[in-house]
């Protein structure tokens, strides 16, 4: 797809322009199933998120159970704290391979159908182009852009979003 916007003179491309062209892919219509999978991949977004935040506080009171001049201490509400530790680190890693997981559907849906617009809009060229460009470096070129779309889409996703 050709840009809809001139980019002579310009460095950097406009970034709402950008985005809109990227939402067809990333919320697509006619496919709840893979809504679905958008919708559960956020919500692992931000199961991930709360793991993280609950380390701080864990490590904290480990440390401050450690440090405290009460000697009465349990040893097993410090060790389980360092458990809930290592659960919470396992727990953010254990949610972002599960999104990861989640979403791979939808890239490689996202990528498909990018590849087929590609292919199409390729066939629909005339027979001028096709004989004046080599082959060669336009089917490198769509397969590094059917690449891309899978990172584009995670990066717009939960960078971005």
């Amino acid at each position: 797809m050709p840009p809809d916007y001139s980019t002579q003179g310009q460095i950097d491309p406009p970034m709402i322009p950008t985005l809109k062209r990227f939402l067809p892919y990333l919320w697509p219509k006619g496919a709840p199933s893979l809504r679905l999978r958008i919708i559960a991949a956020g919500f692992l977004v931000l199961c991930a998120k709360a793991a993280i935040l609950t380390m701080p506080f864990l490590y904290k009171a480990v440390v401050d159970g450690m440090s405290g001049d009460d000697m009465n201490t349990e040893l097993t509400i410090l060790l389980a704290l360092v458990a809930a530790y290592g659960l919470a680190r396992f727990g953010q890693v254990m949610f972002d391979n599960l999104r990861n997981i989640v979403f791979e559907k939808v890239g490689q849906q996202a990528a498909r159908r990018l590849a087929t617009n590609v292919f199409t809009h390729l066939h629909s060229l005339s027979l001028r182009f096709h004989l004046g460009r080599r082959t060669g470096e336009v089917t490198k070129i769509i397969e590094r852009g059917t690449k891309s779309i899978d990172i584009m889409l995670y990066f717009l996703l939960f960078n971005i979003a």
